[in-house]
């Protein structure tokens, strides 16, 4: 019986090939798009689940009063697991970037991110050694273990145990005593080398530093499962503020406890130890798919209910000489689960060619081999299923409904809530195309918006080099750099704009409580305002023969106004880092508003000062030239006839600011390839449907052709009511686009806003495609000659 169905679903295809077809493509792509995302989430969702203690292990963070920061103090760690049992383990990481080069063979070196580790890192951090000791592998100073791609790229073919790397920086040999099976893709941190924490001064137990500096160090904590980490990071906030015997009135301690499977998609804190996901963007993709499946379900449904005429008489007959409505039902749902299973087909097809661009695009590594992600086959089944059952549940009981009597006479025409119901189906896939490509308007209005916005500093033609980390007479390096042709100005700074994160405590006169505030903290030399071009607004900026360093400070426009003071009376104010001391500084100037953090971010008070030196920062050197790589080269040949130790390591401002926005660059790109798709999709239905409603409306137009009707009066009249049904989706999507463009804006301190002409250029180019779409029917049909077609009747 079941073979019977089937076999008949496809004589049933063979004879309709072009719906067929069209309901096959379309439900192929739909299909495609969802699975696509479907793993694209999943991976997401996965992130850091492969540890074994997931669901136990804790990243500490802090709050303080300028930013939340992902990042804590050295002994934290140390310190609550001596005081509290509830800490099982703990383990600390802390990143450098820094050229490491082998020690034998051929000589290689290369940019590395070298992770300062605890020896209890492969634990909690669930790292398998496969070489090495976990126990006594990052035990001793000057001992490191690396994956296997970083030995083949040092070593080739060689074993590595025992040999050395040394880090170019401080001169540093480690000893290679492991190597470890690198964390998947989808973690919160990845890692290709990583250094005994004896080999790093402040991370060692004896350390003076203590809870004196805060910088890019992580400590993760393995704590009871169920255990309430809220309550818990209340308990240790206040253990600290004993500890360290805070005041009342002092700032107290706030340390956050994050759950390590939420930090990629559900933390943005400043220092991220990578560019985390957001949840939002999942959100947003998750619709996405669930609605471009949706367009296509509807594809199949109102094709099919549109060729009701040429399935009655077949009904009629079937139930004639005795079958049920049930097994009705049953053959035309057979016949949608077939379609559904040859559109399976062509949706692996399509994916096995997207996958590869899809993750260059998204920055993941999404893999559709079953042998790796046993619930590829879990996905793509309930897809398949939910679409062969989802789509052709009303279809088969729509057909299934049929009186024999009424088909059979040849009396059937039609049912009216039928087509009112193709419409309406037809009105929602429109108004969601035309939501999607609102979206993608704004996504790429913001972008534009973020990357051409005046950001208080020029950007342009800019170089910053790295400079090393010992003391090299930067200033004389800085006069050398100055004398090039095509040099205009040299400045050095001690962080790059666009991803400030320093902060201090800062007194100022007429603080509150008379308490010192933390505050964003920015160090420029005396060239600073005339190589960035940043604009003083009182005062004067440092001078180039001054010696009050941290006695003189300059002030933005939002610190001014944070202070509560104005222009004129903020120059000779008193300020003083830490606790006001007997010789506070004073404030000599007011700068003109910068962006010193990311668009994301507003723009916070921010206090500059001068500083001594600045080894192991950055210098600017603002250039005119035509001839871009040509000056590079130049500067590289200074750098190494002054430095020739040292590594060349440069970048431009501008390309490094735009980097801050890679992921809203992909997301804009994911908005347009699927926006495209979205409209493809609505437009293929809109096709098989107006190539039915032409068929059926030949006699019409043939009589109307014969009274005289021209083509253009006839592809106008047959396309108007297609038209109608798009612009009333377009209205009815309308409210709900602007409400969701808004709320999407909101995470933005700056946006672009939202302009009513997105609505004009998504009606446009949905208008334009529908049109193109039917008018292709229309015109064919009028062209026809009315002779044939009366005949025909």
């Amino acid at each position: 019986m079941i073979k019977s169905y089937f076999l008949v679903a496809f004589r049933a295809l063979k004879r309709n090939k072009l719906h067929a077809s069209i309901n096959i493509i379309g439900l192929a792509i739909g299909m495609a798009c969802c699975m696509l995302i479907a793993l694209f989430v999943q991976f997401e969702l996965g992130y850091d689940r492969q540890n074994k203690n997931a669901n136990r292990i804790y990243r500490l963070a802090v709050d303080l009063e300028a930013n939340n920061w992902a990042i804590s103090a050295f002994p934290l760690g140390a310190l609550l697991k001596e005081n509290y049992p509830e800490v099982e383990n703990y383990t600390r990481i802390k990143p450098v970037d820094v050229f490491m080069q082998n020690s034998s063979g051929t000589l290689f070196k290369n940019k590395e991110k070298v992770f300062y580790a605890d020896s209890t890192v492969f634990d909690v951090m669930d790292i398998r050694l496969i070489k090495g000791n976990p126990a006594t592998a990052l035990a001793e100073v000057n001992s490191i273990v690396i994956t296997p791609d970083a030995a083949k790229a040092y070593f080739g073919d060689q074993d590595p145990i025992g040999k050395t790397l040394t880090m170019l920086g401080n001169k540093k040999e480690f000893v290679i005593t492991g190597i470890f099976e690198p964390l998947p893709s989808n973690s919160h941190v990845h890692m290709n080398m990583m250094a005994s924490s004896e080999s790093f001064e402040s991370m060692r137990a004896d350390s003076k530093v203590g809870f004196n500096s805060l910088t890019n160090h992580y400590t993760y904590v393995v704590l009871p499962e169920g255990i309430d980490h809220l309550a818990f990071e209340k308990t240790i906030s206040s253990f600290l503020d004993k500890y360290q015997n805070i005041q009342a009135g002092d700032d107290p301690n706030v340390i956050r406890l994050q759950p390590l499977t939420s930090i990629h998609l559900h933390s943005n804190r400043g220092l991220e130890i990578e560019a985390n996901g957001n949840m939002n963007t999942v959100y947003t993709l998750s619709a996405i798919a669930f609605f471009i499946l949706i367009i296509a379900c509807i594809n199949f449904m109102n094709l099919t209910t549109a060729q009701s005429l040429k399935r009655a008489r077949e009904v009629g007959i079937r139930k004639v000489v005795g079958s049920q409505k049930r097994q009705l039902i049953f053959q035309f749902l057979s016949e949608s689960v077939v379609i559904s299973f040859l559109s399976l087909a062509v949706a692996i097809v399509l994916l096995t060619l997207v996958v590869p661009q899809f993750n260059f695009i998204s920055g993941k590594e999404i893999v559709i081999n079953p042998l790796k992600n046993s619930l590829i086959v879990f996905i793509f089944t309930g897809i398949t299923l939910f679409v062969g059952l989802f789509a052709g549940t009303y279809p088969a009981f729509f057909l299934s409904s049929f009186k024999p009597s009424s088909v059979l006479k040849g009396n059937f025409i039609g049912n009216i809530s039928g087509q009112v119901l193709r419409k309406g189906l037809v009105v929602f896939q429109f108004a969601i195309a035309f939501l999607i490509m609102v979206g993608t308007y704004v996504v790429y209005s913001q972008l534009n918006y973020m990357l051409t916005k005046n950001m208080g500093f020029d950007r342009e033609q800019t170089l910053v080099l790295t400079m090393p980390r010992d003391s090299v007479g930067d200033r004389s390096i800085k006069n050398e750099m100055a004398r090039l042709a095509g040099v205009t100005s040299v400045t050095r700074f001690n962080e790059i704009p666009g991803k400030m994160v320093n902060t201090t405590n800062l007194w100022y006169e007429g603080v509150k409580d008379n308490q010192a505030e933390n505050l964003y903290l920015f160090s420029g030399d005396a060239d600073l305002l005339k190589t960035l071009g940043i604009k003083l607004k009182a005062g004067s900026y440092f001078g180039d023969d001054t010696q009050q360093f941290g006695k003189e400070f300059v002030i933005n426009e939002t610190a001014l106004e944070h202070f509560g003071w104005k222009p004129e009376e903020a120059i000779g104010k008193l300020m003083e880092f830490g606790e006001r001391g007997s010789e506070p500084g004073k404030v000599i100037g007011v700068i003109e508003d910068f962006h010193f953090k990311h668009l994301h971010d507003v723009i916070d008070p921010l206090v500059l000062y001068l500083n001594p030196h600045y080894e192991g920062r950055y210098m600017a050197l603002k250039v005119n030239t035509n001839d871009m790589q040509a000056m590079v080269t130049a500067i590289e040949q200074k750098w190494k006839n002054l430095l020739p130790q040292y590594e060349f390591e440069y970048q431009f401002l501008d390309e490094s600011f735009d980097k801050l926005f890679d992921q809203e660059k992909r997301l804009g790109q994911l908005f347009g390839i699927f926006s495209a798709l979205a409209i493809f999709i609505s437009c293929l239905g809109l096709f098989g449907l107006a190539s039915f409603t032409m068929e059926q409306s030949r006699k019409a137009v043939a009589v109307r052709k014969v009274l005289g009707a021209s083509v253009l009066n006839i592809v106008v009249m047959m396309s108007k009511s297609f038209l109608k049904l798009v612009l009333l989706g377009m209205l009815l999507a309308a409210p709900l686009a602007y409400f969701a463009a808004m709320k999407w804006l909101q995470g933005f301190a700056y946006n672009v806003g939202f302009t009513w002409i997105v609505y004009v250029y998504a009606a446009f180019v949905a208008m334009f495609v529908a049109f193109a779409t039917v008018s292709y029917h229309s015109f064919k049909t009028a062209r026809t000659n009315p002779v044939n077609a009366l005949k025909a009747q």
